[in-house]
């Protein structure tokens, strides 16, 4: 439309047009930093509601500067006080609401275990071992009970990886696995997911593309499995996926110079994200990333750096711990971090609108 200004428009009427011309950028500046802020998974340090770290994580959620909390195990005092934390930061989310997630495979890998006065959960070895994956369910209903009633609405499991390597230092170890053959995994992965949705609780499998061959732990350093993975490792998250029971997906901090052709670990890598899973296995879910903290990426690349990567490869959500150097001012100072990048155009715009929607998406399960 035309607007021809022979005549003077009113006084408040150019008033308007001014202070809606000047405060666009700053509207757009403040939807941006929110979208980013959703994208935060983070960790904190303190074992109760009223820990200093604890209050300020959930003042960050209140103003929309986090939208997930992860808890590790320094976290974790006691049953009420669990409660209290996790009560704490839903009241801080309002309607927004937040990711509180956990990990509760079962086995070694349960935070709720009997030292806070919770039921012991079988590992995936021996629930394989014992039960049938119908039967099995019920285990799983249980842990999702736990989970749930502690108050989180997330757990970092099932664990997808193919028992490959029997000697392997992080997943067979700690028999994590439900067996090498993809089929009767995805058949436990499928159980543990549905049980959890029933209580409306996020599952996420791990760790994309396969770590159950490797030689390493990814969480000390680099752990290249280019010459111990098979393209059947794939096979369980590619069955869950087309069965729609991948409510979420974590890829590994792996190397692997095919899969992750750019050089650098699966979790950070384009090539690995949006080659491999989105377009390839045709995934459009959740992604959420292992710790960025941890030292295969930590001690390897510079914050900014791994940032943004890691949103450049497609992950949805950027989990840090904040335990290597604890800063409580973390949050403000990564979506800057982001924000910046996003106007220097080192990150499309574009990715962190698709990730805020595919966040908000998955927040309406919870």
């Amino acid at each position: 439309m035309h607007l021809c200004f022979k005549r003077a428009l009113p006084t408040i009427t150019l008033t308007a047009l001014f202070l809606s011309a000047t405060l666009t950028p700053v509207r757009a500046d403040e939807q941006l930093n929110k979208m980013i802020g959703q994208m935060l998974m983070m960790g904190f340090q303190g074992s109760s509601a009223n820990a200093r770290g604890a209050k300020r994580l959930a003042s960050q959620i209140s103003a929309g500067q986090v939208g997930g909390v992860v808890m590790l195990g320094y976290n974790f005092k006691s049953k009420s006080a669990v409660k209290g934390l996790t009560s704490l930061f839903k009241r801080a989310a309002g309607n927004q609401k937040v990711f509180l997630a956990v990990d509760m495979e079962g086995g070694s890998v349960q935070r709720l275990g009997r030292k806070l006065g919770y039921p012991r959960i079988a590992s995936a070895r021996t629930t394989a071992k014992r039960q049938t994956p119908h039967q099995a369910k019920a285990t799983f209903r249980k842990l999702a009970q736990i989970t749930h009633s502690a108050g989180f609405n997330m757990n970092l499991g099932p664990d997808v990886d193919l028992l490959v390597n029997p000697a392997n230092p992080v997943i067979a170890k700690w028999g994590r696995s439900y067996g090498s053959d993809p089929k009767k995994v995805a058949s436990y992965a499928r159980s543990f997911v549905q049980a959890h949705n029933e209580l409306g609780v996020i599952t996420v499998l791990k760790h994309f593309p396969g770590h159950g061959s490797s030689t390493g732990d990814s969480h000390h350093g680099f752990v290249n499995i280019s010459k111990t993975w098979t393209a059947k490792e794939l096979d369980p998250f590619k069955i869950l996926i087309n069965s729609g029971d991948a409510p979420a997906i974590m890829p590994g901090h792996l190397m692997h110079n095919k899969i992750a052709s750019d050089g650098v670990p699966v979790s950070i890598s384009k090539p690995a994200i949006s080659g491999l899973l989105r377009s390839k296995l045709g995934y459009h879910g959740l992604v959420i990333s292992d710790d960025l903290q941890m030292g295969a990426i930590a001690s390897n690349y510079g914050y900014t750096n791994t940032l943004i990567r890691a949103i450049n490869a497609g992950i949805d959500v950027l989990m840090i711990s904040n335990s290597r150097k604890p800063d409580g001012n973390l949050p403000k100072k990564t979506i800057a971090i982001i924000a910046n990048a996003v106007k220097a155009g080192k990150i499309p715009r574009a990715k962190i609108q698709a990730a805020y929607e595919r966040i908000l998406q998955a927040k309406k399960k919870i």
